[in-house]
């Protein structure tokens, strides 16, 4: 995760162990879902969340995923969103790399 100012530099960047994850996307929605706390901590502006997982963002854009395993990181979001605005981006894999 890498939370960084309008002009590109870094506030800060952290990473973290997943231990139980089903899948790729699982992983994607778990990081948004951290970067958005870890966001909320450190900023006080709107937050442009880029992901390369298309999937993953539209769980910032409705609750298709609600009624999934992935349900309680849904919840979590969706309360992160009442917080702070957070606009989703699309970012191809290359642009990706240093969160990768």
């Amino acid at each position: 995760m890498i939370l960084r100012r309008t002009d590109g530099s870094v506030i800060f960047a952290a990473y973290s162990c997943i231990f139980n994850c089903n899948d790729a996307l699982e992983a994607e929605i778990h990081a948004l879902m951290q970067g958005m706390a870890l966001a909320i901590q450190h900023s006080e502006l709107p937050v442009i969340v880029q992901s390369d997982s298309s999937e993953a963002l539209l769980v910032l854009k409705g609750d298709n995923l609600s009624r999934s395993a992935y349900g309680h990181l849904v919840a979590e979001i969706q309360f992160l969103m009442g917080e702070r605005e957070f606009i989703p981006s699309k970012i191809k894999r290359d642009q990706n790399r240093v969160a990768d």
